[in-house]
């Protein structure tokens, strides 16, 4: 039963008169900064009790950012009127170290020149043909499992992580891949990553000034550097065809000039599907396993359709159709905790958002975890429900009030690679093992390098089946 319209279209019209957004003060010269690099969950929880729905001003240090969570608003700067809405040089500033030209990050005719580029390989027909590839990919990583089951508890969000590190590296380079380059690449983004998350919430500090880490997350994009071109360089030269991303992102031709990407640009687009096909999928997972633990009925659900789908056999790309609750229980994770929780953009020129004044240069941030908790647009949000998400109930609600991959012309290309991989993940290791988590241990999520995540992991026991 559809619960009583909540989730319907908003029908309200645009406002035709000025606004006055409220301004979250903090404390004095700092503001919120505090909270808002250490602990936004907690400050994005208080503002959608406090100011659901409204655009709402952030004191942060000298200047002011803006948040908003209404999904009129999301439609308004993410579709409606995109081209005054970019990424910018502020918060994606220290992103542009790692993968400057990636699609996630480049503007204008770059990015407009390589999603073209890139957007067939990313349909059913590619997406399926790397399957098996994946499928092989997740039974060898998971192995890993094997070697830390025991009666002690495990990391969940730092063994998923490991897991979808060697998963993704094969499936962007193949097999063939060294398992110490394969290491070595993983850390090396990883320890990128943690020093470029403090400069992106930093990013109004001057350039001048040091921060912490300069040297080591130098050290570190000049080994992502020597790794990963030489293997792209290596595989041009080689001519060779396998089933995986590189070699499909080699034969990508424009079809205007016809011409394809560089090896820098290769590199880019390879780190960059790196991190969001790893990172966001693993903490995704993490959140799942968590749920599950918390709701035995839901867990139930899952692994009857598991069972009565695949009879114990292991998965193929041809099963996930028939996986539907599993896919459910993966969207409704992504709602409550979506790991891309904050979506920043520029305004370019002066501009008007619902009757809210916003000026050029202002930073505007979108939040899925915000929207995705609004009791306008959700029953019960705090609930964690899969049923939300049968075609029926996702018919009735507005297109903008759940973007776990963004929305509009820059919506995430790799969406249904990332729900077929956390699918097959599900699966493969729902089949062996039911994790626990132990109970002493405080659950609390974090924002690391714009990933929503568990503060201190989630350690949990992992039970065979």
């Amino acid at each position: 039963m559809i619960p009583k319209k909540i989730n319907l279209p908003s029908t309200q019209s645009p406002s035709t008169t000025r606004k006055t957004c409220p301004v979250i003060k903090g404390y004095p010269l700092i503001g919120v900064t505090s909270e808002f690099v250490f602990d936004l969950p907690q400050l994005l929880q208080r503002i959608v009790k406090e100011h659901p729905g409204e655009l709402v001003a952030l004191k942060i240090g000298p200047i002011h950012i803006y948040l908003t969570s209404h999904p009129d608003h999301v439609q308004y700067v993410l579709t409606t009127n995109e081209h005054n809405f970019g990424k910018g040089h502020t918060m994606w500033k220290g992103y542009r170290l790692i993968a400057a030209n990636g699609l996630a990050i480049s503007e204008g005719e770059t990015w407009f020149r390589n999603r073209r580029l890139m957007q067939p390989f990313f349909t059913h027909k590619h997406i399926s043909s790397l399957a098996n590839c994946m499928i092989t990919a997740t039974l060898k990583a998971v192995e890993r499992f094997e070697q830390v089951v025991s009666d002690s508890p495990i990391d969940m969000h730092k063994e998923l992580q490991q897991i979808m590190q060697s998963t993704m590296l094969e499936t962007i380079f193949g097999t063939s891949l060294e398992r110490h380059k394969i290491e070595a690449t993983a850390d090396a983004i990883q320890v990128a990553l943690r020093a470029i998350h403090l400069r992106s919430f930093l990013y109004f500090l001057p350039e001048q000034l040091p921060l912490p880490g300069e040297r080591t997350l130098r050290h570190a994009l000049q080994t992502i550097d020597d790794i990963l071109l030489s293997i792209i360089r290596e595989r041009r030269q080689s001519r060779e065809n396998r089933d995986d991303l590189l070699s499909l992102l080699l034969q990508a031709r424009d079809e205007e000039t016809k011409t394809g990407m560089n090896d820098q640009q290769l590199r880019d687009e390879c780190v960059t599907l790196f991190v969001a096909g790893h990172e966001t999928t693993a903490t995704a997972l993490t959140w799942l396993w968590y749920l599950l633990d918390e709701h035995p009925e839901v867990d139930r659900k899952l692994r009857a359709e598991i069972d009565s789908v695949l009879g114990g056999r292991q998965p193929t790309f041809a099963d996930l159709a028939n996986l539907r609750y599993t896919r459910m229980v993966i969207q409704e994770t992504l709602r409550l905790y979506p790991p891309g929780c904050v979506f920043p953009r520029v305004v370019r020129q002066n501009d008007e958002i619902d009757g809210y004044p916003v000026k050029a240069g202002a930073t505007i941030i979108l939040s899925p975890y915000m929207t995705h908790h609004l009791p306008d647009f959700w029953n019960q949000p705090d609930v964690f429900n899969p049923e939300r998400f049968t075609a029926e109930q996702s018919e009735q609600r507005h297109s903008y009030a759940y973007f776990p991959f963004g929305a509009g012309s820059r919506h995430c290309i790799g969406n249904h690679f990332a729900l077929m991989q956390a699918q097959l993940a599900v699966v493969i290791i729902a089949q062996k093992w039911r994790p626990r988590r132990i109970r002493s241990h405080t659950v609390k999520p974090q924002v690391k390098a714009f990933v929503l995540c568990p503060r201190n992991g989630l350690p949990m026991i992992l039970e065979p089946v």
